[in-house]
């Protein structure tokens, strides 16, 4: 499956970002993982797909860094909370808040930034995380993607470098963007999410700890449920019980 053409807006500090949208209904906006891109993530399996049939508007855009969503210099520092500045930007150019806030992997630790930052939407949903995206002080998976970027970048033949530069050519990316994007893949502490008031949603595979425990995440933020999907960190998108609790979720709130 492919998703519908690729519209442009300009963000917070003029940086392009490319965004794509299906449906009518509720706004849903839904933010895909790390070195990935809106189609490889929501409209290639046909997720976005289900939830705009579900009587949604998905709002998918390419995250800065990412797919069509190049920065002109990767090599410039970039704004604190550059991506969840971003959504916020792209919620004033389409006129609209969004109802749900949908994120895997480093989506979903971007749709915490976006909450933290504007208190909006009325129902998040977070897929690929647990609870380690609580703790500030852990900068494991950052390196080891830095590390695996940097081997990549320098032409190593590391299965992890591997797998950066196929990353890259498979979503449009570029391995210097996936790099600067670093610097927003930022954590939200425990206690900023004990402020959360809005229902949530966390769902992991249950192979799936590359960021900690999904039903301790879920204990944290006040009142979050909790869903187990089928695979790893990888493979947990494809099970099709995963569209399907994600437009529950959002049918229990209209």
């Amino acid at each position: 499956m492919s998703g519908p053409a690729a519209q442009t807006f300009t963000s917070f500090d003029g940086t392009q970002i490319s965004y794509q949208t299906l449906g009518e209904g509720p706004p849903v906006l839904m933010l895909h993982g790390f070195s990935g891109n809106a189609e490889i993530n929501w409209f290639g399996p046909g997720i976005a797909q289900k939830i705009a049939a579900a009587g949604y508007t998905v709002i998918a855009p390419d995250l800065r860094g990412h797919g069509a969503s190049p920065v002109a210099d990767p090599a410039a520092p970039w704004p604190r909370d550059a991506i969840a500045r971003d959504q916020i930007a792209l919620r004033k150019h389409l006129g609209q808040k969004p109802y749900g806030i949908i994120g895997y992997s480093m989506g979903a630790l971007s749709a915490l930034r976006y909450h933290l930052l504007s208190r909006d939407g009325e129902r998040l949903l977070l897929g690929g995380i647990g609870d380690a995206a609580a703790d500030e002080t852990n900068t494991d998976r950052n390196t080891a993607f830095r590390a695996a970027l940097d081997a990549a970048i320098t032409g190593e033949d590391t299965p992890a470098a591997k797998a950066m530069r196929a990353r890259a050519k498979a979503t449009g990316g570029t391995l210097e963007g996936f790099r600067a994007a670093l610097a927003a893949r930022l954590y939200t502490g425990r206690d900023l999410l004990e402020t959360f008031t809005l229902p949530t949603l966390v769902l992991t595979g249950k192979d799936d700890l590359d960021n900690g425990s999904g039903p301790k995440l879920a204990e944290i933020i006040p009142g979050a449920e909790y869903v187990e999907l089928n695979g790893n960190h990888l493979t947990a998108v494809g099970d099709p019980a995963f569209p399907e609790a994600i437009i529950a979720f959002l049918n229990a709130g209209r």
